[in-house]
This record gives C-alpha cells, structure tokens and sequence, in this order.
C-alpha cells in the first residue's frame, strides 16, 4: 500500500496524532539543534555555487537553519526562513535572519519576493504539494530559482511516517515541470550521511509580454 497509496497510507499511520504541529516541531527541533546529523555540507556548498550573495533567499520549512547559517557565514545578508515551529523562529531571529512564521504549504510572503526559494527535504511531507508548488512560484521573482532536495527513491511512509511520497528522479521530474521551467534533477550524496538525495533545480518563467492585437 505505501507504493502504490502512500498518501492513504500515511493517513493510516498517522491516525490520531499530528506530525505537522508547531509542538511537534517545537520539540523535535530543540532536542536536534546541535545535532551534527543536520549538517549537509554538500548540499551547503552546492547551494552557495547556485546563488548570489545578492539574491534574496527563502528557505521554506528551515528547521535549525543550517543552510541559511552557512550561507550568513559566507557573506550572504538577504537571508529569510520560513518554520511552523516557533522555536526555530526565535533562536534565528536572534542570530539575524529574517523569519517568517506559517505552515506550509502556505507561503507567508509577498509576490514575487525571492530570486531563490530553498526546500531541503520538505516536499515529502507535504500532503497539497500541487498547492505548495503554485505558492513557491508565486512568490518567487519572474526567472527565480527553485532548489529542491528530497530523499533519492528512499525514506518512503514505511521507513518514515512523517513522509507522504517517495520520489525517484523521474516522478520528481514530472511533478515540477507542472509547474517550472528548465527542470534539472540529479542524484547527490553528502560526506556526513548515507542516504541518496535528489537535488533539483527549476526556475520560475519570465513573464511574457502581451501584445495587443492588430
């Protein structure tokens, strides 16, 4: 059933409990702050050659904030987190990142906000990931970038029930070009863990101008 229906398998497993909840979130999170598990180096150093120092940077559900932490040490000041956890939220705040506060897949930003928007294994959470997906376009500048990480056909409901879908490169593929342009999807690995990760990258289409009919 996780194969085939793994969204109505995830709902059976988590049947009476809430796993997307700011107390949810709020412990989980307190309890790994400082936890070495959540340093991606790969995924820091590849996130830092894609973007500018300039760019006006969103990372959507950023948990402890270790991408936008590195990338503040580099120099990097237009720096925003969105987090349900209200935790995370002050903790960053304190170190001068901008937070926003909301439960995805709602984004709480203006359109057209980011030239880069950053979700770092959040989508196979997501249940309205069609939604999620149209409020990362809209607040992302015309031309922006989407840098997207999610386990590499792993970690499915079974293994994690926190997760409603399990991705390969292919279906990761198909989903986002539903919504991007110039879909680029490839298999990494970090030097701190064993899993697989997909990281793919798309952009946002310029507008197109329209013309009035002779």
């Amino acid at each position: 059933m996780s194969e085939h229906f793994p969204l109505l398998y995830h709902l059976a497993a988590n049947a009476g409990r809430s796993s997307n909840s700011q107390e949810h979130w709020d412990r989980r999170l307190e309890e790994t702050w400082d936890d070495p598990g959540r340093n991606w180096p790969a995924k820091n150093t590849l996130i830092e050659s894609l973007a500018s120092p300039t760019d006006a940077i969103l990372d959507v559900g950023c948990g402890t904030g270790g991408i936008l932490r590195h990338l503040r040490a580099r120099g990097y000041r237009n720096l925003h987190g969105l987090e349900i956890s209200g935790y995370a939220v002050e903790r960053l705040q304190a170190e001068g990142i901008t937070m926003h506060v909301g439960q995805l897949p709602a984004i709480a930003a203006g359109d057209a906000s980011f030239d880069v928007v950053i979700a770092s294994q959040v989508l196979e959470h997501i249940i309205r990931r069609n939604r999620f997906a149209r409020e990362i376009r809209r607040v992302l500048k015309p031309g922006g970038h989407i840098l997207i990480f999610v386990p590499d056909d792993c970690l499915g409901p079974i293994a994690e029930p926190e997760h409603v879908i399990k991705y390969n490169r292919d279906t990761l593929n198909a989903f986002l070009a539903r919504h991007f342009a110039a879909v680029a999807v490839e298999s990494i690995r970090d030097p701190n863990h064993e899993m697989p990760v997909l990281f793919a990258r798309a952009r946002r289409p310029a507008e197109q101008k329209q013309t009035m009919p002779r």
